[in-house]
């Protein structure tokens, strides 16, 4: 799944569970949930040389950008409209820990090392994921982050 999506989860727990002992763990238990959704991803039925050359890498940085303003916009109108210190917390929190997964196996795809402590994530991330054919793959994320959005703006009110 594509970071924005698995950020706008993050950020949906973050602001309706208000236990952060709660919320935290389920955004990062939300990315493998996410991941068992038949979806399309740049490195969908690739190879390593696919996934550091050409218009992959770009594209990542751009999905990677867009989940980044949608968690430090959250972040930010938790606390400079709603004046809720906890609340922003959580949201930058939870939406991290929501794309944890994938940030950690940034080593594995771009650096060829194996880290040996993150041997088993890279082995439990390979065998959750549901790769779908475009655009089918594209579809099911836009229903993960209408879904997430109008959660969170239903939480908002």
């Amino acid at each position: 799944m594509l970071l924005t999506p698995h950020t706008l989860v993050g950020v949906a727990l973050g602001m309706a569970i208000s236990n952060p002992i709660l919320a935290i763990p389920a955004s990062f238990a939300s990315h493998f949930i996410g991941d068992l959704v038949p979806h399309w991803d740049f490195y969908s039925k690739t190879t390593k040389e696919q996934r550091i050359r050409g218009w992959r890498p770009l594209a990542l940085m751009f999905d990677l950008g867009i989940g980044i303003a949608v968690g430090v916009t959250a972040t930010l109108y938790a606390l400079w409209v709603l004046h809720d210190q906890n609340m922003a917390l959580r949201i930058f929190a939870c939406g991290v820990a929501a794309v944890l997964p994938d940030v950690l196996e940034a080593p594995h795809i771009y650096m060829h090392e194996d880290w040996e402590f993150l041997k088993p994530l890279y082995r439990l991330q390979s065998r959750l994921q549901f790769q779908a054919p475009l655009p089918w793959g594209l579809l099911t994320q836009a229903v993960v982050m209408v879904v997430s959005f109008l959660t969170i703006v239903r939480l908002v009110k």
